[in-house]
């Protein structure tokens, strides 16, 4: 039976990626835009302190030579020494990061919002023998080191601010070393297909993180797809006779999420543009610093747009704005225009989505340069990508029926770090199982849920992200999520229960109540109730942790944790 396989809308729908290694792509090609003198990285609280290309290759090859000498880091060959790495943004960050990749080593990115035994967690899965830490986590570190029987000379801690430094905890060593490495360079497709430089740890939304082992040919792939749209449209500007905006943004997302990774360190640099680190981050600093240097391209989640649209201290902080992108989680329609209003000059600066996962290397979708849509569709399929969409037996849907997304792409994880049965369970004939819902629509992509997360009343599916997005159009509502409870009425069935962030004088229960009955089907309604908080859980990046709520719903509700209320 012949399957129904959905490309690029395009005369490429295959490209042929480049064959390098991420550092001769990034340091040597001719591929990347940006030249010695570029500036790619400044403290948005030091400007002064500027990492140029230069600089950047200087620093990442005394590095290497520094982890290699006094860690014997990567001497035993690439792909095997795991360094864990746990830090709010900052500049030198970037040249840690390379510093690894050119000393043979792996890059573990661990969320600045660990607790000690997250931490100590990680480092044991990763067989991590190395840390590196800002200045802010040595304290924690300290601990976690301790619990994972790490020696303390193993941690290294990180300075951007106010001059660069990168040492050991106990200060004999300064790894920013007078000598130099450089670093292997690789050529052969097979030997960057099965290598190994970076592990994700997937979010945990729905269970522990795993490890996403990410190669040279994942990233170099992602960078060389993701902006072939881009470089069409600017060189349709030039040969227009129009000046091209100057690429700017701010780092202000985690850097353990592929969001920040890859949007910080690697798609900057590849583009020729400047990244202003902000350190960890905060709503009013953010709005200063976005006017302050000008930012011309921002990447956020769906909760930041939210807020965008719906603070009234947001005026002309973002007129410089030329390109605005969201993913991580779906947004609407809805939110989509009334967010895109807040930007640029408010008519020409559309939020355009895309869509991928820690283990895609982020966007196989995304809007193209110069292409608007408010409709919250999750942007075109990029080229060398392909998808399907299947039901729970993997045949393929019906075009305007829901099915779970897969994916075949350069892009895609070879599976998950020391979990051969996590790697298995994710795959389906070479297809890489999402576990996110999709759609097509007039045919666009939409996502409407993951698949975990879809709730089944009387045999009829609920998405509660469709839910949501209604709630957060009622002026009353800062932000809401909806989990699902058992149903005491009919066994087998869940209803939803709303968390909505509100002021309960302003808006009743029964009013949110009232605001979903009439706008969705009977069987969408919020039967589980309606209970108000001061804020939602969410993991470092700003992704609902559903779970939390669901835990927080059987104990409110007196669930005994098997689906039965207690008696």
């Amino acid at each position: 039976m012949s399957q129904k396989i959905y490309y690029h809308d395009g005369p490429n729908k295959f490209v042929d990626v480049p064959k390098y290694d991420l550092l001769s792509f990034l340091f040597e090609s001719e591929h990347c835009a940006a030249v010695d003198e570029t500036t790619l990285h400044l403290d948005a609280d030091n400007p002064s302190q500027v990492i140029t290309k230069e600089s950047l290759r200087d620093l990442t090859e005394r590095i290497a030579y520094g982890l290699r000498t006094n860690y014997g880091f990567g001497s035993n060959g690439p792909n095997k020494d795991v360094v864990t790495v746990i830090s709010y943004g900052q500049p030198l960050v970037s040249a840690a990061f390379y510093g690894t990749l050119a000393a043979g080593g792996v890059y573990s990115a661990a969320s600045p919002s660990s607790t000690v035994a997250e931490l100590a967690r990680q480092i044991t899965i990763g067989n991590s023998r190395l840390v590196i830490c800002g200045k802010e986590m040595k304290e924690l570190v300290s601990q976690a080191a301790k619990q994972c029987n790490l020696p303390l000379d193993r941690v290294l801690v990180l300075e951007s601010n106010p001059s660069y430094k990168f040492y050991s905890l106990e200060g004999n060593v300064n790894v920013i070393s007078d000598g130099k490495l450089t670093w292997q360079r690789i050529t052969d497709p097979a030997e960057l297909k099965k290598s190994l430089i970076v592990i994700l740890w997937s979010s945990g939304t729905t269970g522990l993180p795993k490890g996403v082992m990410l190669s040279h040919e994942n990233l170099v792939a992602e960078a060389y797809i993701m902006s072939l749209s881009g470089r069409e449209w600017a060189a349709k500007e030039v040969e227009a006779g129009r000046e091209l905006p100057a690429l700017r943004t701010i780092a202000h997302l985690p850097i353990s999420h592929i969001a920040g990774l890859f949007g910080y360190l690697i798609g900057p640099f590849y583009g020729g543009g400047l990244v202003v680190w902000m350190g960890k981050y905060e709503w009013k600093k953010l709005l200063r610093l976005v006017k302050q240097y000008e930012i011309t391209s921002f990447y956020t989640v769906p909760s930041i747009y939210l807020r965008i649209a719906k603070s009234p201290e947001v005026t002309d902080h973002f007129k410089h704005l030329a390109a605005a992108n969201t993913g991580a989680a779906p947004m609407d329609g809805e939110l989509q225009t009334t967010a895109s209003k807040k930007l640029g000059d408010g008519k020409q600066t559309v939020i355009g989505q895309t869509w991928g996962l820690s283990e895609t290397t982020g966007a196989v979708t995304m809007q193209p340069k110069g292409v608007s849509d408010y409709t919250g569709c999750i942007g075109y399929i990029l080229p060398s990508v392909e998808l399907r969409m299947v039901d729970d037996d993997y045949n393929d849907v019906e075009t305007g029926q829901p099915g779970e997304l897969l994916v075949r792409a350069p892009m895609v994880t070879q599976g998950y770090y020391n979990n051969p049965q996590a790697t298995k369970d994710a795959f389906h004939d070479g297809w890489f199982c999402t576990g996110d819902i999709g759609v097509i629509r007039d045919g666009k992509f939409y996502v409407v849920d993951r698949k975990k997360e879809l709730l089944k009343y009387k045999g009829l599916q609920i998405a509660p992200a469709e839910i949501e997005n209604l709630l957060f159009t009622h002026p009353d509502i800062k932000e809401a999520a909806v989990c699902g409870v058992p149903s005491q009425e009919d066994p087998g069935s869940d209803i939803p229960r709303a968390y909505v962030v509100a002021d309960p004088t302003r808006i009743s229960e029964q009013a949110v109540k009232d605001f979903v009955k009439d706008r969705l089907a009977p069987y969408k309604q919020l039967r589980g109730g309606v209970a108000f908080v001061d804020e939602l859980p969410k993991n470092a990046i700003g992704k609902l942790l559903r779970r939390e709520l669901k835990e927080r719903a059987k104990k409110e509700l007196g669930f005994d944790g098997k689906g039965g209320a207690k008696l």
